[in-house]
């Protein structure tokens, strides 16, 4: 997919959910501004801007073709499944990110009351520039960094199965996730402990 369809795709899958479509500007600089890891920032830029190489884009360069197919499927099933983008992050049965999904659906639905959204791989590529009208709770905001965090740890599943050849357990993936929601909620207590602290000083020297 050429980046401009990959573009249209992601602007009309975040339109279908929440009624309002980014700009094209939008899409490519929202990651930018994104309170998560650079190297998660990186994998969000690189899934918009189409240069994340999996699948058939493998089978074509010497010494890395069984890259192609699914780690995961061939394990478990002795299947020569193409790993593409939409195998990987929605449809693969041995990978645990359906694991992964349902634990991030589930933490959606304990912070808001707005539903769900139907996942697609175009909703998950512009979910950085998604908004929401009349967002008080932020949910935008929780809704990219829940997507962000996920793929990343599918992703990691990936690479330790495919280039580590690392067995990966059935909980392994989940486990990855937590430790990230846990590391942002640590460091957002402690920036608004800090912030507090900083007031109280400002407070006092007033007084």
């Amino acid at each position: 997919m050429k980046q401009q369809e990959t573009l249209n795709d992601a602007k009309d899958r975040v339109e279908a959910s929440t009624s309002l479509r980014p700009t094209n500007e939008k899409l490519l600089k929202s990651f930018k501004m994104m309170k998560i890891p650079p190297h998660i920032k990186d994998l969000m830029r690189y899934m918009i801007i189409s240069k994340i190489k999996c699948g058939a884009q493998w089978i074509n360069i010497l010494g890395y073709s069984e890259r192609a197919h699914c780690s995961f499927c061939k394990r478990v099933n002795n299947e020569e499944t193409i790993k593409s983008k939409q195998h990987m992050w929605q449809d693969c049965k041995n990978n645990r990110q359906t694991q992964a999904w349902e634990m991030t659906r589930k933490i959606w639905q304990k912070c808001t009351l707005r539903p769900w959204p139907l996942l697609s791989i175009g909703l998950i590529r512009g979910s950085p520039a998604l908004s929401y009208e009349n967002d008080f709770n932020k949910d935008a905001e929780r809704l990219w960094t829940l997507i962000s965090m996920t793929i990343w740890s599918i992703w990691k599943s990936r690479n330790k199965n495919t280039i580590l050849n690392q067995v990966i357990t059935s909980n392994k993936t989940r486990e990855t996730l937590e430790e990230l929601i846990q590391d942002l909620i640590r460091k957002s207590w402690n920036a608004t402990h800090s912030m507090d602290e900083g007031r109280r000083k400002v407070h006092q020297c007033k007084i």
